[in-house]
């Protein structure tokens, strides 16, 4: 029962960061209400958990060491990537680039004072789950998160929390990491041609994700499969599309699934029309 509950808040929620990152362009008005999501969706499978108890160790072990720990991730990364964000200092790529790669060395540095547990969540173990993942467990010699003295028992394990950090860590490096990457090449055609450097897409989301999906159904891009057309687009425009999957099962479902294209061919016609008429 807890599993399949999970399963639908854990798809509620992403649907919901999902249509954020379309709406919302502006980074800290977004990561503030993706946050606010997150504690919501957390709070309703605390709530749950605490009305449907697991009726075995097995399902306790699952709860906490696959179920929880994705939610309390997405909490740790969208309020981590916020507090970076506020910090971020004034200044040309450089500057920025020098910042993200100190917030990447705290990272390493977190996954080094972790180092065997990390390995164990890595290597997918699962001698050691008794101890991390069930409640009232708290073993001195496992390295356990001090903070879960001060957590509700009966929705917390002495390792939980410490996954969640670092799943949350791992995302939150590969998005830095990709942040430099996308720096460095702003970077790259500054040196190169001037005229390139304002290129980013300023439609709507949505708008570029019906496009991609008419590229990749007419194979504008030859047999590309869609997910690598949807990275190259990204890199190209400066933008991320988050689940774009879900973003087509939402287009699906509108009045007029090709809103912006009907909208080009519109302005298009438009256009045509005036040079015509001289």
């Amino acid at each position: 029962m807890i599993l399949k509950f999970s399963e639908r808040l854990y798809a509620d929620l992403n649907k919901d960061l999902n249509t954020l990152l379309l709406e919302e362009d502006h980074l800290v008005k977004r990561l503030e209400q993706s946050v606010h999501l997150c504690l919501r969706s957390l709070r309703k499978l605390k709530d749950f958990c605490k009305q449907h108890e697991p009726g075995s160790a097995e399902e306790e072990i699952q709860f906490f060491k696959k179920i929880k720990p994705k939610f309390k991730c997405q909490l740790i990364f969208h309020q981590s990537l916020l507090n970076i964000e506020l910090r971020k200092p004034i200044g040309d790529s450089k500057v920025i680039s020098d910042y993200y790669s100190q917030e990447i060395n705290i990272l390493n540095h977190f996954f080094e004072s972790n180092r065997s547990f990390f390995q164990y969540v890595r290597t997918q173990a699962t001698y050691l789950d008794q101890h991390y993942f069930m409640r009232g467990q708290y073993d001195v010699q496992l390295d356990p998160d001090l903070c879960v003295i001060d957590f509700d028992p009966a929705f917390s394990t002495s390792h939980d929390n410490k996954l969640a950090q670092v799943l949350a860590s791992a995302l939150l490096q590969e998005h830095l990491e990709q942040a430099i990457c996308k720096l460095s090449r702003k970077e790259a055609i500054s040196g190169t041609d001037q005229e390139l450097t304002d290129f980013d897409w300023k439609q709507t989301k949505v708008a570029l994700i019906e496009l991609v999906y008419s590229w990749h159904a007419t194979e504008a891009f030859g047999k590309k499969n869609l997910k690598s057309i949807v990275k190259f687009i990204e890199r190209a425009f400066n933008i991320s599309l988050g689940n774009f999957y879900d973003t087509y099962d939402w287009l699906c479902g509108r009045p007029s699934p090709t809103l912006y294209i009907d909208e080009m061919k519109e302005a298009f016609m438009t256009r045509l029309q005036k040079k015509l008429k001289y």
